[in-house]
């Protein structure tokens, strides 16, 4: 599930009773919840997207499981066979040896952040435990920051009436005049 931003720990741990694929009264979308995790804050709720909620869909009407990623027996699958699959997958494909199954989560919040979403929201979506972790996903491009300024003058918040002069303008001395330095 790293569409959602999900650890492949927490993936592995969602139960059918952790989804609702349809959307609660005002909202638009589904959601699951995310009930253990690596910190305090990995539990959380996190909506899903609409490729997200097609594809829960899909496994639900042929569940087998309480578990939404079980194996054939119907139990949950160990992480470390979810890399030792992916990294025979990855030798087979040629993929190089630091494509690790985690890239996928860390794509999924980088184009947050270079998608504008502010570092507090990324923190609340990956269930970090503190905003320096999330700052990492954020990267404001110059056309961003810009963007920022302009919400701020649409907002109304900064006046666009003309600039008033605070400060007297400072004596440009001309030619003759002696300009002393101190050092």
């Amino acid at each position: 599930m790293a569409i959602l931003g999900l650890r492949i720990g927490e993936a592995l741990s969602l139960e059918w009773r952790d989804v609702r694929l349809e959307p609660l009264t005002g909202a638009r979308f589904g959601y699951l919840k995310v009930r253990d995790g690596k910190s305090k804050n990995a539990r959380r709720t996190i909506p899903l997207t609409d490729r997200a909620a097609l594809m829960l869909h899909s496994r639900h009407n042929t569940a087998l499981s309480p578990l939404v990623f079980a194996n054939r027996e119907g139990r949950r699958y160990l992480v470390t066979s979810i890399n030792h699959l992916h990294q025979k997958a990855r030798t087979a494909l040629k993929l190089p040896k630091d494509f690790v199954i985690h890239s996928l989560r860390h794509t999924m919040l980088t184009r947050l952040g270079e998608s504008g979403v502010d570092a507090f929201t990324i923190m609340r979506i990956a269930g970090h435990s503190s905003i320096t972790v999330s700052q990492r996903y954020v990267h404001p491009s110059p056309e961003a920051v810009e963007r920022a300024f302009e919400r701020l003058q649409l907002s109304g918040f900064v006046d666009q009436t003309e600039p008033k002069v605070l400060l007297p303008p400072t004596k440009v001395p001309t030619v003759g005049e002696a300009v002393f330095v101190s050092r």
